[in-house]
């Protein structure tokens, strides 16, 4: 279901499920995190849903999300403040990890079109330089498999989520950009999400519908 023009990333409070039919397919990035085989069947076979909650608390955003999947496997929870504090974290998928979110500003790229104003996190090769192709994929300019897109939606003003993850158990780190983008012609709130581990790293776009507003 096409998501109005009104639910934003700073109003995503709703039910959301993942299309798996639009979505890359995940398998590659849960296996570089070191998901084992039968957790990463169970996922591929499962329906994934997103309950969204997004509040003030004093000048603090929060996104609290909890995850519910089919098929008897037990779903996570995401609870984010967006001020990129660094957060602790544990669950039974993924295990201990650090993570930071905030809000980013579009800006005009050299063509004029809308962009995320971001600093990307991942780096590999250990010289700390910024990866052309994981650049343009997290900015909205190319899919996962490097062909060209228009990306995010150039919508009044343009906001972004930026998720960065390092695991402590496994050794990767995750980086995530929410936006909405246009899917085969209809709005979806999306998330491109990259995962590096020791020099590899795999590319992902999440499309999820939207089912409405949290009763």
């Amino acid at each position: 279901m096409s998501a109005p023009p009104e639910v934003t990333v700073e109003d995503l409070n709703g039910t959301w499920v993942m299309d798996k039919t639009l979505s890359n397919d995940p398998d590659s990035v849960f296996k570089l995190q070191g998901l084992s085989w039968i957790t990463r069947t169970a996922i591929s076979l499962a329906t994934i849903t997103l309950h969204a909650t997004e509040y003030k608390d004093g000048d603090l955003v929060r996104i609290d999300i909890a995850q519910t999947v089919t098929g008897g496997l037990q779903g996570t929870t995401e609870h984010r403040k967006l001020d990129w504090s660094v957060n602790d974290h544990t669950d039974h998928i993924f295990g201990s990890v650090k993570g930071q979110s905030r809000f980013l500003k579009g800006a005009a790229d050299p063509d004029g079109k809308v962009r995320p104003n971001v600093d990307i996190q991942t780096k590999i090769g250990g010289d700390g330089v910024e990866d052309t192709a994981i650049a343009t994929f997290l900015r909205g300019e190319t899919l996962a498999n490097g062909e060209p897109t228009e990306g995010f939606l150039e919508e009044e003003n343009s906001v972004f989520v930026q998720s960065w993850v390092r695991s402590v158990d496994n050794g990767w780190t995750g980086e995530q950009i929410w936006g909405f983008e246009n899917v085969d012609g209809v709005r979806h709130y999306t998330r491109r999400v990259v995962v590096a581990k020791d020099g590899m790293t795999e590319k992902v776009r999440l499309v999820y519908n939207f089912l409405g507003r949290q009763e």
